[in-house]
């Protein structure tokens, strides 16, 4: 368990939202915008089938780096299962997929 893999065609969007939404900014998103909007701590990048993958990089706020234990890359991994429930319009719980 040490990277999260997403299915972007599974995000459900709250449907308070979806009638706001521009058109063209439905899922699936780009890999530069999964790269401006998760912490700074996670790798995005695009992999088999379009799917984005998250990896835990080590990088501190204060722009630090430091190296990760196998113990800490799954804890990073569940905090960033965490940061994707926490997003309150959308919904990550059949796309996400920690492995």
């Amino acid at each position: 368990m040490d990277r999260i893999v997403i299915d972007q065609s599974k995000i459900r969007v709250d449907e308070s939202i979806k009638a706001k939404m521009k058109p063209g900014s439905e899922f699936p998103r780009p890999l530069s915008w999964w790269q401006m909007t998760i912490p700074c701590w996670l790798d995005a990048s695009e992999g088999e089938y379009g799917r984005i993958v998250l990896t835990p990089n080590g990088r501190c706020a204060d722009g630090r780096v430091v190296e990760l234990a196998p113990v800490e890359r799954r804890r990073d991994v569940k905090a960033a299962m965490q940061y994707l429930a926490s997003r309150r319009f959308l919904d990550f719980s059949d796309a996400a997929v920690a492995e």
